[in-house]
C-alpha cells in the first residue's frame, strides 16, 4: 500500500524490459530477480531458485509470497502454459496460488487491491453455510474483482454494495442493490458487512463506523499482513474473531461486542385500560399517557416529564409520546402502539390479545428489515386524507405551513414531500418498531420542521372557527 494506492510487490522471473513493454503504466515495485535451475518440466528439479544471483531453497520462496515481502511472482519470458504448469509446481511447495501469475496477467488484474478468486469463491461458499443472509459490500471488493455471478457457489446471501464508480453491467448480477455513498444505506441493518484489507487505523474507523449496521464484520488479511497482527493484539475489542484459511491469506471474521438488547414498545393512550387487558400484554409492552400534561391522570406514566411537549398533544396527537420517547429513553429497540392499536404476528385484522407481536418475533422481523410500520393505507392521497379528516380549509393552509418548514429546514426533502402528499402511500396511526440509530434519525428529522410548522400555525389561525374544522 503506498498511501491509499495498491503498488504490488513484484518478484520477477524474467526480463525487465519485456515486463515494462507488457504491463505499461501500472505502478508496481520490482523487489527482486528471479530463476529457477530446472527447465522444461524439471522445473524445481533440485528444490532451489536464485533469488538476485543467492541460490536458496524454494521454500523460501514461498515464505516470501506468504509474508509482507511480495505480492506476485510475475513470469514474463514464458509461454503461458508453461507458468501454468509451474505454478503447480510452485503451489506443491507452498507457494499461493494467486501469486504466482505471468506480466499479462498481473496487467489484468483490478488495480486497486490484491484479488484472490479462489480465496472469494471460498468466501462464497462458506457463507452459504452461515445465518449470514443479508452482507454489504463496504468497498465494493467484489464489484471491483473478477467475480461475475455467485453461481452455485452462494445463491442465498443477498448482498448489497457501495460503489459510485462506473462497472461492467454483468456485475449487477452480484448484487441486490448497488448505493452511491454509505450514507445511502446507513439506516439499513445487515447480518454482516464485508471490509477488504485495510491499514489498521482504517480498519478501526470503518468497523466504528459500520457499529449500528452489522454486528459482524468480515475482511481479508494477506499473509503476513499487519491488518492480522492488529487483530490479534486488539481481541479484546470483539466478542470472538474466526478465521477461514485460503491460499492467499485469511478471512477473519470480527464479532462486534453488543450489549443485551433493551427492548421497549409503548402503547400510547388517553383512555383508561381495564387491567385485565393490560394483563394480556406482552412483556416488553409499556403503556403511556399521551397528553397527560392537559388531561385527568389516568395513572399511567406520562408524556409530560422530562423534556417533553405534551401540552401540544390536542394538535400533533401521539407525536407528544414520539418526541417524549426520543428525548427521555434510550431503548436499543423502541416502538409505538398507537391508543391500543397493536402489531399482530401474523396480519390478522381480527385482533385478539394473543395474536400481539411479541418481542421474540419482533426482534426476529428486525434481523431481516429495518423498521416495522403497518400496512399502507392506500384508498386516497395523502393530501384527500387531510381534508377528510380536517376539512377543506385547514387542511390546505397547515400543509401549506409545513411545506413551508420543510423548505426552510430540510429542502433536500421538499420533492418528496410533493410526492408523497399526492399519492396513496400512507402507514397509519405513526406505529412503528425499529433500532434506536433508525429511531433518532428520524426524529431528528421530523421535529426539525414540525414543531416550528406546529407553533406558526397555532399563533395565526383561530382553529375553532376555521370552516370544515371538526368540533
Amino acid at each position: 500500500m503506498d498511501g491509499k494506492r495498491f503498488v504490488p510487490k513484484v518478484l520477477l522471473c524474467g526480463d525487465r524490459e519485456e515486463f515494462y513493454s507488457v504491463i505499461g503504466e501500472l505502478p508496481c515495485k520490482i523487489v527482486g530477480q528471479a530463476a529457477f535451475t530446472g527447465v522444461g518440466f524439471n522445473f524445481l528439479q533440485d528444490g532451489k531458485f536464485a533469488l538476485d544471483g543467492e541460490v536458496k531453497p524454494t521454500v523460501e520462496l514461498a515464505q516470501m509470497l506468504r509474508s509482507e515481502a511480495v505480492d506476485y511472482l510475475v513470469f514474463t519470458n514464458l509461454q503461458e502454459w508453461f507458468a501454468l504448469v509451474y505454478r503447480d509446481d510452485l503451489v506443491r511447495v507452498g507457494c499461493p496460488r494467486a501469486q504466482v501469475i505471468t506480466a499479462r496477467q498481473l496487467k489484468l488484474r483490478p488495480p486497486e487491491n490484491f484479488f484472490d478468486v479462489d480465496a472469494d469463491v471460498q468466501l462464497l461458499t462458506f457463507l452459504r453455510t452461515t445465518p449470514f443472509k443479508r452482507v454489504l459490500d463496504f468497498n465494493a471488493h467484489f464489484m471491483k474483482g473478477q467475480l461475475f455471478t455467485r453461481g452455485v457457489q452462494n445463491d442465498v446471501t443477498e448482498f448489497d454494495c457501495i460503489y459510485d464508480g462506473e462497472f461492467v453491467p454483468i456485475k449487477e448480477n452480484l448484487y441486490n442493490r448497488v448505493y452511491k455513498k454509505f450514507s445511502d444505506c446507513a439506516f439499513r441493518h445487515y447480518d454482516a458487512a464485508l471490509v477488504f484489507e485495510d491499514v489498521p487505523i482504517d480498519f478501526d474507523s470503518v468497523f466504528f463506523m459500520l457499529e449500528n449496521v452489522a454486528d459482524v464484520v468480515i475482511t481479508f488479511a494477506k499473509f503476513g499482513a499487519p491488518l492480522k497482527r492488529h487483530l490479534q493484539m486488539t481481541l479484546n475489542n470483539y466478542a470472538k474473531i474466526d478465521g477461514l484459511s485460503s491460499y492467499s491469506g485469511e478471512w477473519l471474521i470480527c464479532y462486534r461486542r453488543t450489549p443485551p438488547t433493551d427492548f421497549a414498545i409503548y402503547v400510547a393512550t388517553h383512555k383508561h385500560l381495564p387491567p385485565e387487558h393490560v394483563a394480556k400484554i406482552p412483556s416488553g409492552y409499556r403503556l403511556i399517557h399521551s397528553g397527560r400534561a392537559i388531561s385527568p391522570d389516568l395513572g399511567y406514566p406520562g408524556d409530560n416529564i422530562g423534556d417533553n411537549i405534551s401540552a401540544l398533544n390536542t394538535y400533533i396527537n401521539e407525536n407528544t409520546a414520539i418526541y417524549w420517547m426520543w428525548k427521555n429513553i434510550s431503548h436499543s429497540v423502541i416502538g409505538l402502539a398507537h391508543y391500543r392499536r397493536f402489531f399482530t404476528e401474523d396480519g390478522d385484522a381480527n385482533f385478539a390479545y394473543e395474536k400481539i407481536l411479541t418481542q421474540e418475533a419482533a426482534l426476529k422481523l428486525l434481523d431481516r428489515y429495518d423498521i416495522l410500520v403497518p400496512p399502507m393505507y392506500d384508498k386516497m392521497t395523502q393530501a384527500e386524507n387531510f381534508q377528510a379528516y380536517c376539512g377543506a380549509d385547514i387542511a390546505k393552509f397547515a400543509l401549506a405551513v409545513v411545506r413551508k418548514k420543510i423548505a426552510q429546514f430540510q429542502p433536500d426533502y421538499l420533492d418528496a414531500f410533493d410526492f408523497v402528499m399526492d399519492s396513496a402511500m400512507f402507514y397509519n396511526c405513526n406505529m412503528f418498531v425499529t433500532r434506536r440509530y433508525v429511531f433518532n434519525a428520524y426524529c431528528t428529522w421530523l421535529f426539525s420542521f414540525f414543531l416550528d410548522a406546529t407553533r406558526e400555525i397555532l399563533a395565526t389561525t383561530p382553529l375553532p372557527v376555521i370552516q370544515g374544522y371538526p368540533k
